[in-house]
């Protein structure tokens, strides 16, 4: 049964996405720089993106790269901050065994508030934090990322998951080489914009919690992984698929990348 999935993949034509996903090989084209690129273009409202631009110094030294962090230390950082995930064991794989390599950040564009402005001081409000709605055991990605920066666990990072129009076109033979982060981010409609759209999110898009704790998944995972993951912004993932999705919104990839470089400092293996 698994060998004629896996045949059936190779032989399924991926969708036309902007940065090109071959099923067989299970990856975007280029190296593993030329594909974080293509997959962080900068987003903006509705989902079309900027040119390719440079990625930022802490990344563009670390994808691709063996991902060299004491688990001890990871562990720590890990309990003080309540997280309940384990440091060192494996992430998800496909059924070829192609180990995850892409560290997808999502928005929830949610809570939705129609056309009413964003309140003053909504990223401590209960309201604004709640993912209740996107648990259970079909938890719609593996982790949910709050605006105070706290964790709710829908996946174990060793579980196989979709959580992309690409993913959900190709099937279950892709299942495992992406995972998934959502970052709670609520959305407004904009008045111009078509009947009960969700267009505007706020500005700055996320908390400097938030990213702090993104950026500690992010070392997490790629830890996990033994090597640096690519990452990527789910409408880039998509782009091309009708009907994608145009999330992260008003995402600072410079604030992301300084938080990742203050993680791999403290949390870095000793050097021989």
């Amino acid at each position: 049964m698994i060998i004629a999935l896996l045949l059936a993949a190779a032989q399924l034509a991926a969708p036309a996405v902007e940065c090109h996903f071959d099923p067989v090989q299970m990856s975007f084209t280029g190296t593993p720089i030329e594909q974080a690129r293509c997959l962080l273009r900068h987003l903006k409202p509705g989902g079309s993106a900027d040119a390719e631009q440079e990625l930022p110094p802490t990344l563009a030294s670390l994808i691709g790269q063996p991902a060299s962090i004491d688990p001890s230390k990871l562990a720590a950082e890990l309990r003080h901050r309540r997280l309940p995930l384990p440091a060192t064991t494996p992430v998800s794989e496909t059924l070829d065994h192609h180990r995850a390599i892409y560290f997808v950040i999502h928005d929830t564009s949610s809570p939705w508030i129609g056309s009413r402005p964003f309140p003053a001081s909504f990223d401590h409000q209960p309201y604004y934090n709640d993912v209740h709605y996107f648990l259970g055991k079909d938890a719609v990605a593996h982790l949910f990322n709050d605006r105070r920066g706290q964790v709710t666990v829908g996946h174990d990072l060793e579980v196989g998951w979709r959580a992309t129009k690409l993913e959900r076109t190709l099937g279950v033979s892709v299942r495992g080489r992406f995972v998934h982060v959502e970052n709670v981010q609520p959305r407004r409609a904009d008045p111009s914009g078509p009947l009960h759209n969700d267009l505007i999110g706020p500005e700055p898009g996320f908390t400097a919690a938030q990213y702090r704790t993104l950026a500690l998944l992010y070392v997490l995972a790629s830890s996990r992984a033994g090597t640096w993951m690519i990452p990527a912004f789910h409408a880039n993932i998509d782009r091309g698929i009708p009907e994608a999705h145009d999330d992260p919104q008003h995402f600072d990839l410079a604030t992301f990348d300084r938080e990742v470089a203050r993680w791999v400092r403290k949390l870095a293996a000793a050097r021989p």
